[in-house]
């Protein structure tokens, strides 16, 4: 509990100006007292300025994950590792949320393009809005992507802010029968090949750094990497099979590391 009120006072003192604290505040207030929304309309966001990012304006939703999003920014996990070196030109991130990891990786490679991929209609909404400022120099796929281009069945699921695969080829069934399997508030979707979309993407060129945030479907994307060969560096947020989280990497042929956290972990891959 002690922890909790620290870490909404300390989102009060992120922000710059009297109307942004104001705004801040009724959020943690709303988080407190009111019970979380399934599924935040990207409507109800409201903007917040931020001292650290040029007192730039981001959009959060009330009674959502989106503070936690925000919150996370600060904790630097999504930041590839130091031994990445070199020109960092192209930048990938799938289970891109609300924009804001998107957002921070440009401010700090200021002459890379970025792609984020996010399945969630009210999520990309919303990271469109707080990415807007980049232009160009991001693209943003409203789509689920997979380690091969399939029909996948997703539901919502708050712990993991969006999106989450509950069906396909490899898990629980597919094929056929998978138009049957829907239920409901579950929604059927044409997923993207990973491998496709980053080559075209990305012109054939390396990809420098992917971050993977779709917990649902690590396992069976890595387990199917042939995906990843033209990606450099990759970094994917993991909370289970944490026996293979550094041998499916060293198997596509990365260096792999572990890095546990209370909540989960990160496998952290650097080709060789």
């Amino acid at each position: 509990m002690a922890r909790s009120l620290h870490d909404r006072s300390r989102s009060v003192g992120r922000v710059t100006g009297l109307p942004s604290k104001a705004a801040m505040a009724r959020l943690v207030i709303a988080e407190a007292l009111q019970a979380e929304r399934d599924r935040p309309p990207a409507h109800t966001a409201v903007p917040i300025r931020v001292k650290t990012m040029d007192r730039r304006a981001v959009w959060l939703r009330p009674r959502s994950r989106d503070r936690f999003a925000f919150e996370f920014l600060f904790d630097g996990y999504h930041l590839p590792p130091p031994e990445l070196t070199g020109r960092v030109g192209q930048i990938a991130v799938f289970g891109a949320n609300i924009g804001l990891l998107l957002g921070n990786l440009a401010d700090r490679y200021r002459r890379a393009r970025l792609l984020g991929v996010e399945p969630d209609r009210d999520n990309a909404a919303l990271a469109r809005r707080n990415l807007a400022y980049l232009g160009a120099r991001v693209t943003l796929a409203e789509a689920a992507v997979w380690h091969r281009a399939e029909p996948l069945t997703l539901n919502w699921e708050r712990d993991a802010w969006g999106q989450i695969v509950v069906h396909s080829a490899e898990i629980g069934g597919g094929g056929v029968g998978l138009v049957n399997a829907v239920k409901a508030g579950e929604r059927r979707v044409d997923a993207i090949d990973a491998g496709m979309l980053l080559d075209e993407w990305g012109h054939q060129k390396p990809i420098d750094y992917l971050l993977v945030n779709i917990e649902s479907a690590w396992y069976e994307m890595l387990k199917h990497g042939e995906w990843t060969r033209n990606v450099r560096c990759i970094k994917i947020e993991i909370q289970d099979h944490y026996d293979e989280a550094v041998p499916l990497p060293e198997a596509l042929g990365y260096h792999a590391q572990l890095h546990r956290l209370s909540w989960g972990a990160f496998a952290t891959g650097i080709r060789r």
